[in-house]
């Protein structure tokens, strides 16, 4: 009889060898020109993603730069006036990477609430600057700041090939001026009489008491051929009396003209200041009186920023 438990030769051959799963070769990846559409379009828009997430890179490192480099202007402007307050803004018009390469911005506005410049007294260092006078004016605050300037160059002195600017000189400010334009003066105190606009000066009251007399001028100002300021006297008044100095028809006597200037340190009815209280290279071209003081236009060309 056969043994129904025998193994058969394939079995036994089965029974010496390891089982293990069938191993799957890789197949060879397909090219563009084999791979079917879909593939295509995955790598195509894998692609394109590739290029703008570049793209916004690229242009997230000029808009950095952009703002450095308006941040180094403002720094530039600042350290040339360092006379600027804190909370003054400096612009510019359009992209400032490109005109920085010009070595020239095409304009710069300033804004400012105060701002203190050395004038053209100082700026000499001379010995009028340590003298009387109005070169004895050696800087001056203008408040309420607004200056336009074209053509400026980005290199020490920093040329401005134009400026166009305004602020206010405030009445202590200008009582300090005439201070120094008549020495002989006694102590003014300047306030308003009537406001001015850019088609009338405008008038103001300078006030002081000598010997306990009391005493005012009324000022005008006008604005020179040369650039500079004058303060035309207009009227005077002495122990209540007003003298009309365009009229000067009381001669030297107790109340006239002569006589009550010179209670004021003054021998004529003009109070000199000219062009050198303002910046160097700058000159008038409109004054009036305004709310917060005496209202300047100034204008230059030319002119370095340095020397403010």
């Amino acid at each position: 009889m056969t043994d129904r438990h025998a193994s058969t030769p394939d079995a036994a051959a089965g029974a010496g060898r390891d089982e293990s799963p069938d191993v799957v070769e890789p197949e060879p990846e397909a090219t563009d020109a084999q791979a079917g559409p879909g593939r295509r379009r995955r790598r195509w828009r894998r692609a394109l993603a590739a290029l703008v997430v570049l793209a916004c890179l690229a242009a997230g490192g000029v808009g950095g730069a952009e703002h450095y480099a308006r941040g180094q202007v403002v720094q530039t402007v600042r350290a040339a006036l360092p006379g600027l307050d804190d909370d003054a803004a400096v612009t510019t018009d359009g992209a400032v990477l490109p005109q920085l390469l010009r070595h020239e911005l095409k304009t710069l506005s300033i804004r400012a609430n105060t701002l203190v410049v050395e004038t053209g007294g100082g700026a000499d260092g001379g010995d009028d600057a340590a003298g009387s006078g109005p070169a004895a004016v050696t800087e001056l605050e203008l408040t309420n700041v607004t200056a336009n300037l074209t053509g400026v160059s980005t290199a020490d002195p920093y040329r401005v090939g134009g400026v166009y600017a305004s602020g206010a000189v405030g009445f202590e400010e200008l009582e300090r001026i005439v201070a120094a334009a008549v020495p002989d003066a006694p102590d003014l105190t300047i306030t308003p009489e009537a406001y001015g606009s850019t088609t009338e000066p405008g008038r103001m009251v300078a006030a002081t008491t000598v010997l306990g007399v009391e005493a005012s001028l009324t000022l005008e100002p006008v604005v020179t051929d040369a650039g500079g300021l004058e303060l035309s006297v207009v009227r005077v008044n002495v122990m209540g009396n007003d003298i009309d100095v365009g009229a000067d028809d009381a001669g030297d006597g107790l109340f006239g003209v002569g006589t009550a200037l010179s209670y004021f340190g003054l021998d004529t009815s003009v109070v000199e200041i000219g062009p050198e209280v303002l910046p160097a290279g700058l000159e008038l071209s409109q004054a009036y009186v305004a709310r917060d003081g005496m209202r300047l236009t100034l204008i230059g060309s030319d002119v370095e920023l340095a020397a403010w």
